[in-house]
């Protein structure tokens, strides 16, 4: 397995958006970052401090907040403060002072505050600057003082080679945006009575910008930007082989699939969602837009499908309608043989390849719906009487079963309730769900907003969970995070 260096994996844990991380990594730059009150500018700054890895050769102003209330909301800022002595305004740092890091200015006059941030660039080799909020200082000059004054910042930021960062509460305001290097904005959009957080990259001078902007959260006190879908990586590498965990080892008393009747996903953020989990003989439909990859939609379906087989339960599973059996077999080969070291017992409806699933139903009529389903119902039950402990999952392509005659469709739901613990039945968006809505419990979406993977859960209403992919021995394993 490949092994990552601490910056690889610095830059993997924060995720800011590869062309502003470029742009921060520079030796000099300035850079403004605005919006309006709430909308994380606060917590894009205290993260480039964390991406660069900075501990000492940096000045944080603090205009608004002081640093006790900023290490209160942001607790893992702390190690940046360790050694440290809290001062509030005052004369400039002598040079027999203890350095200090973050300093309260809320009380600061504009011209020492000024002079201190001047004397920080001659003084200090090199330093990262970050003036939160810029707006408090300015609005105590006029127009001209201020133009002034931002040049001369500016200037001396350039001779000292150092890093200077304007926060700023006004995004409708410009005047930073000429004389800085960079700008970004970050704002709060609704879509579908949730709320999205977006950054947009306006200007990173000596960066190529591919994506202009990207969806966020702030998470754990945290900024992190979403990774953008791109199906090539949902390939299945030829050599993938080693060992998943996503769950707690199944021995573990402290962590069950089946807990107060609430059957775990997998996906904590999910589970959350959902008031626990999914609702034992529950009806889950999830809605797949046309324009993502049915891959995706497998991968996310395979950490459900892993929990439900390391606890030593019965999955029985029928691909998508729009992804060939061929190709659906392929790409789970891989997982399955992984899931399968557990005492689960995986099943495959439907024609399959050699060596992927235990059992398929076989016949001369096996592509009929009626059969098919007849063979699922009998082998449910025999799976009941021979293992009367074990959950059973069934996961079912909602297209075929809508194309039954309304006996057998009725019957066969009727049949899904008192004997599946959990039916998941996945569907395409362009298919009727008049229907659907009436007999599932849950609801869930997958789509895409502005090139992020997004799921959300219709009913019950929750928070929306941006899906993210990340590669372990070849196989692309998918997370939920919340975007808040």
């Amino acid at each position: 397995m490949r092994k990552y260096s601490r910056q690889e994996r610095t830059e993997k844990s924060i995720n800011i958006p590869s062309e502003l991380m470029h742009f921060v990594k520079k030796d000099t730059y300035s850079l403004v970052i605005k919006g309006a009150a709430g909308t994380g500018k606060t917590t894009l700054s205290l993260t480039i401090l964390k991406a660069l890895d900075i501990k000492s050769n940096f000045f944080y102003i603090c205009t608004r907040v002081s640093p006790r209330q900023l290490s209160i909301s942001y607790p893992w800022i702390s190690k940046y403060m360790d050694n440290q002595k809290e001062r509030t305004s005052g004369p400039p740092m002598m040079e027999t002072d203890v350095p200090i890091n973050f300093e309260d200015a809320r009380l600061d006059e504009p011209e020492s505050l000024f002079e201190r941030i001047t004397n920080e660039l001659m003084d200090v080799k090199a330093p990262l600057i970050i003036i939160d909020s810029w707006d408090a200082v300015a609005s105590f000059m006029d127009r001209e003082a201020r133009l002034n004054n931002e040049r001369v910042l500016q200037t001396w930021r350039e001779r000292a080679g150092a890093k200077l960062i304007f926060v700023n509460e006004d995004p409708a305001d410009t005047s930073l945006d000429f004389v800085v290097d960079g700008a970004v904005k970050l704002d709060q959009v609704e879509y579908e009575n949730a709320r999205i957080r977006e950054i947009s990259l306006l200007k990173l001078r000596g960066i190529r910008i591919t994506k202009p902007s990207y969806l966020f959260t702030l998470d754990k006190g945290s900024f992190r930007s979403f990774q953008t879908h791109n199906p090539k990586n949902l390939m299945i590498a030829p050599d993938s082989t080693g060992s998943l965990q996503f769950t707690k080892n199944e021995k573990n008393p402290r962590f069950t699939i089946l807990h107060h009747g609430l059957i775990k996903s997998g996906y904590n953020e999910l589970d959350l969602n959902l008031g626990g989990g999914f609702p034992r003989r529950g009806m889950v439909v999830l809605e797949v837009d046309s324009n993502i990859s049915m891959e995706a939609v497998m991968a996310f379906l395979f950490r459900i499908i892993y929990t439900f087989l390391v606890f030593g339960n019965v999955v029985f599973f029928e691909p998508p309608e729009t992804i060939g059996s061929i190709d659906a077999n392929k790409f789970l080969r891989s997982y399955l043989s992984i899931a399968q070291t557990g005492s689960g017992k995986f099943i495959w409806v439907g024609p399959s390849e050699k060596g992927l699933a235990q059992a398929s139903f076989s016949g001369a009529d096996k592509n009929h719906k009626e059969n098919l389903l007849r063979h699922l119902k009998e082998n449910i039950s025999k799976e009941q009487r021979c293992n009367p402990n074990k959950l059973i999952l069934s996961i079912m392509s909602l297209g075929r079963l809508q194309r039954l005659d309304p006996y057998d469709k009725t019957e066969y739901l009727r049949f899904a309730r008192e004997n599946s613990d959990l039916s998941i039945m996945v569907a395409r968006k362009n298919e009727s769900f008049a229907w659907s809505s009436e007999i599932s419990d849950i609801s869930l979406k997958i789509i895409v907003i502005n090139g992020t993977l997004i799921l959300r859960t219709l009913y019950p209403v929750s928070p929306i969970l941006a899906i993210e992919f990340e590669r372990l021995f070849g196989l692309p394993v998918a997370d939920l995070l919340p975007l808040v």
